[in-house]
């Protein structure tokens, strides 16, 4: 029985990497209470140092034992995270119940309103089309108030990658108005 024991393999070698100690929603505000560090045998490629993640919000939900890469954050690495041919760009909008039921990965369709319709019905602009939203900005605002809840605020801003060639459609549009938007099906 020695002799089997001395003819295994050694165990592979593990790596430290910061990883997220529990269940958070997209747009979570990561604290040093929510990460620790773990040994773990296939680490990603890429990792994020404590300093960097404490402070910074999600862009997804993620789960416990999950890796921090850059694309998880938003900041520089989430332009990593977008498909090729997109720029990654800021979306107000307009809409505040749709802005509560934006999750990270839905596909929205982009409009600028009619500013003045002088009494007339007028046909939105379609600005772009299948922009994924890649993360949600949602403010964690300190509520002193006796009821309030744990929720973050729903700002209405969205970070979204579009299509290259919309992005200037994109950007001055914005400057305009906050879009309105439709939620747009995968298929």
């Amino acid at each position: 029985m020695l002799a089997l024991t001395d003819l295994r393999p050694p165990a592979p070698p593990t790596t430290d990497v910061l990883v997220v100690t529990g269940t958070l929603p997209a747009g979570s505000v990561l604290t040093a209470a929510d990460l620790e560090v773990r040994q773990v045998r296939d680490p990603p490629p890429e990792t994020v140092p404590l300093a960097e993640a404490v402070g910074a919000p999600l862009t997804i939900g993620v789960s416990p034992g999950m890796p921090v890469v850059p694309t998880l954050l938003v900041g520089p690495g989430l332009a990593a995270a977008a498909p090729a041919d997109t720029v990654v760009v800021p979306i107000r909008l307009a809409d505040p119940a749709l802005a509560q039921l934006v999750r990270v990965g839905d596909l929205l369709d982009l409009y600028l309103a009619p500013v003045d319709s002088g009494g007339q019905v007028l046909e939105s602009e379609l600005i772009t089309s299948g922009a994924l939203v890649l993360s949600r900005v949602d403010a964690q605002e300190a509520d002193a108030s006796l009821f309030a809840g744990t929720a973050p605020a729903a700002t209405g801003v969205v970070i979204a990658a579009v299509a290259a060639q919309d992005a200037a459609r994109v950007s001055g549009a914005s400057a305009v108005a906050p879009f309105r938007a439709v939620l747009v099906d995968r298929d």
